[in-house]
């Protein structure tokens, strides 16, 4: 059962990956590599877990909202630190509140700016870190399987950025049983075998 359920989820997710691109939505680095450096600071120091550091950087990002509604990096970025919040806070009630914040920000951003990868990337990532019993694992894999051809063409994207993609992909994959794991893991390092995420692999 197990095994035909891998099988159904990979089906799925190979589905997914074919509409987007029969429907002409290929993904593309809509957003810009300046704005995805700067969220991505702000969003590095709420993964120290400091709950008083994670609020500063929350209401910078709403504060960005505030001056620009359609930036829907900013709004994933967002809403991935609301899960976050989630899951370093203490109180069930709050952790809650800020789990189902941050899932509503993080699915407007890609209903918004479905074609942008940056976007996309910032929900699969933060997704893919949320545990299983939350339903969003799916939606994870199906981001990644879109985002692989992204990163693999390295369109737009900066090389931090590409092996992002495929490090967190990977490692989604192999949690997840599904095959190409090892593949994604084998261009992460190609594509610079120096790099942090390079050295995270094992």
């Amino acid at each position: 059962m197990r095994r035909k359920l891998i099988h159904m989820r990979s089906w799925r997710s190979h589905l997914f990956t074919f509409v987007l691109f029969c429907s002409g939505s290929l993904l593309f680095a809509a957003s810009t590599a300046e704005e995805m450096s700067s969220y991505r600071a702000w969003h590095d120091l709420c993964l120290q877990g400091d709950v008083k550091v994670i609020d500063q950087q929350i209401t910078k990002f709403e504060q960005r909202l505030t001056s620009n509604p359609e930036d829907h990096l900013a709004k994933a970025f967002l809403g991935s630190a609301c899960a976050l919040r989630a899951k370093y806070g203490k109180w069930g009630p709050t952790k809650l509140k800020y789990l189902n914040r941050g899932r509503k920000l993080a699915n407007s951003a890609v209903a918004s700016a479905p074609s942008d990868g940056r976007v996309r990337m910032v929900r699969a990532i933060a997704y893919s870190r949320i545990p299983s019993r939350f339903g969003v694992k799916d939606i994870a894999v199906q981001d990644f399987q879109a985002l692989i051809f992204l990163a693999k063409s390295g369109e737009g994207l900066t090389k931090c950025e590409r092996q992002a993609i495929l490090y967190h992909a990977g490692k989604t994959f192999q949690d997840e049983k599904i095959e190409g794991a090892a593949e994604l893991f084998a261009l992460c390092k190609q594509i610079d075998p120096h790099s942090s995420y390079a050295q995270r692999i094992q």
